[in-house]
């Protein structure tokens, strides 16, 4: 017990001096008054005015339409990945993962080039058609939201719902076909059922980054219409000064955010534990669900192979299907960004001239002072240099956070299995306190530095570690996921063996275990420099102009409507998320 207490001494001192101290100071200005005495006003104003609870409803609607359109995209994307091996697999698995980390002014950037009423899909369809008028408007409407967080979301529900998908038993399979189920029936009476907890959980994970969307809302909504809790928060705060009601209002998000986070957690628990279920009572449990629903035309030579198939041995209906799939997917994920790269090797020769290749922007990322443009006032070899370093002391800070909460979770879990007694009371809580700052956005957690370290000596405002601690904040809780996902692999008969030998649980700690969960630790350190690197909202809040990062010189680039610079640096950030990803396939690591 008291080793425990040891482990998470030090996380839990972050974790109260930078996440809940600020979070409780910004939250504390919309449940008290001027004099600084609880009451619930500012909290009943917000559901008395219409305009911020049409806000709240279409904030829950938007994120509910585009975690639908994720997971329905997504799901011929996982059977893919689950079932066939191919050429190129894990470099479309790191493919799929980039949206996840970029920062949204990028995938904002790389919609509108793509999809705007000027961009390269309403070109090619006006040249190829003889059309005067852009044929799709999606700009500036629920239709352009929910298709943008299908290109930022997507890709996630592919990763996680393949991870459930791949490890389902075969043997299942095996005997629905067996009792002659096949095409459609065969899924949704097997499979469906087999990856519903990861399905969920994807679902879950996907809701809250589409509820807690910010530059997506901001620049696609194009108004009032389609105001969400995120941008109504901003501009209470920041254009109208309203702190009271922005922060009652921040309540509202956090307590709505903290009950998804929860539900999220819990649902990833059942995906981690419901495809180990292979005894023989499951097996006639399946049989006597198809021999009640009568099957005909039972096939029993119909065994499919216990692995994953190969793509080139065919499958019947499969080839202009996968064709079609991977078009469609080609154009949500890969032409965005492969539009951002092109269009980094262009200049434009004059105001009004055409358009022309050149290397320009990216001989001025490697140049010296002087190279960039006046919107900046740093280098663009300087804002690449302050992202590697706030990624550096993110990783530094968020892997012995994460790393310790997941040691503790995971060991007192395996002791009360042991034991065989029930759950962690309280279980379920605590990982959603831990995994809070998941679902609490980052504009808040801004706000919340600023009110809570406003003033000397605690200013930390436009100071370098005030921006490392909010990245740590926003990192850590995928180094717990990474980390205990391994931990709880562990055989703990390993560890008891160790300690019997007389090893002490910390020479056990970094002897057996610490190997053991080595590919977590790095899946982890890759994760949280990644987030780093693409942090956006929380960076605009803390920064000063020379700690000025990638994400937020691509934001000022587009500010100024230098289009060109700013997919050049969003082309290296995607370079460096691809090559982040690509760690974790090469060290085979499951992202869950």
């Amino acid at each position: 017990m008291w080793g425990d207490r040891a482990v998470l001494l030090f996380p839990l001192l972050f974790l109260a001096a930078f996440f809940f101290y600020p979070l409780v100071s910004i939250l504390a200005e919309g449940l008290t008054d001027g004099n600084g005495r609880l009451t619930l006003a500012h909290l009943a104003g917000v559901f008395a005015d219409g305009p911020t609870v049409r806000a709240i409803v279409f904030t829950v609607e938007q994120a509910a339409l585009s975690t639908a359109a994720s997971i329905l995209l997504g799901l011929p994307g996982a059977w893919l990945l689950a079932r066939f091996d191919f050429r190129g697999k894990s470099v479309i698995k790191s493919l799929c993962t980039i949206p996840f980390v970029l920062p949204s002014i990028v995938v904002v950037l790389g919609f509108v080039i793509v999809f705007g009423n000027n961009g390269l899909l309403n070109r090619g369809l006006m040249g190829l058609f003889g059309l005067g008028d852009p044929p799709i408007r999606v700009l500036y409407t629920l239709g352009a939201i929910v298709l943008a967080h299908t290109f930022y979301n997507f890709p996630i529900a592919i990763r996680l719902v393949s991870a459930v998908w791949g490890r389902v038993n075969p043997n299942l399979e095996r005997a629905a076909r067996n009792l002659g189920a096949t095409g459609f029936r065969l899924f949704w009476s097997v499979h469906l059922p087999a990856i519903a907890p990861g399905l969920f959980a994807a679902a879950a994970l996907i809701f809250i980054f589409c509820f807690t969307s910010f530059a997506v809302i901001l620049v696609l909504g194009g108004g009032p219409r389609y105001t969400t809790i995120e941008v109504a928060i901003y501009r209470l705060a920041k254009v109208s000064l309203d702190l009271k009601t922005g922060s009652a209002l921040a309540v509202v998000e956090c307590m709505l955010s903290a009950l998804f986070m929860y539900v999220y957690i819990r649902l990833q628990h059942g995906a981690g534990f419901a495809v180990k279920g292979e005894g023989a009572a499951e097996l006639r449990r399946l049989g006597e669900l198809f021999r009640r629903r009568s099957f005909e035309n039972a096939d029993p030579g119909a065994r499919p192979p216990k692995g994953p198939w190969n793509l080139s041995q065919g499958v019947p209906l499969l080839g202009g299907a996968v064709l079609l799939y991977l078009a469609l997917a080609f154009i949500l994920i890969a032409a965005p960004m492969l539009a951002a790269v092109g269009y980094s090797f262009l200049e434009r020769s004059g105001w009004a001239g055409k358009t022309v290749f050149s290397l320009v922007w990216y001989r001025r990322i490697l140049a010296g002072p002087g190279a960039g443009p006046g919107v900046l006032a740093v280098t663009y070899l300087a804002a690449v240099r302050n992202s590697l370093l706030f990624g550096l002391a993110t990783v530094i800070f968020s892997l012995p956070i994460g790393t310790a909460i997941a040691y503790v979770s995971s060991r007192r879990v395996s002791a009360i299995r042991d034991r065989a007694r029930m759950g962690l009371p309280g279980r379920g809580v605590f990982e959603a306190l831990a995994m809070l700052p998941l679902g609490v956005s980052s504009i808040i957690l801004g706000l919340g530095y600023i009110k809570a370290y406003q003033g000397p000596p605690l200013a930390i405002g436009g100071t370098w570690y005030a921006i490392a601690f909010a990245h740590t904040v926003i990192a850590y809780p995928f180094v717990i996921r990474s980390t205990s996902a391994v931990f709880r692999k562990i055989n703990p008969n390993v560890v008891h063996a160790a300690l019997g030998l007389g090893a002490s649980p910390w020479r056990v700690f970094w002897r057996v275990e610490l190997p053991l969960i080595r590919a977590g630790i790095v899946a982890g350190a890759v994760f949280a420099f990644a987030v780093s690197i693409g942090e956006v909202n929380a960076t605009l809040m803390l920064y000063n102009p020379k700690l000025t990062t990638l994400p937020i010189a691509v934001y000022r680039l587009i500010s100024s409507y230098n289009y060109f610079a700013a997919c050049a640096l969003g082309t290296v950030l995607m370079g460096i998320c691809f090559l982040m990803f690509l760690v974790i396939d090469k060290i085979g690591f499951e992202v869950s």
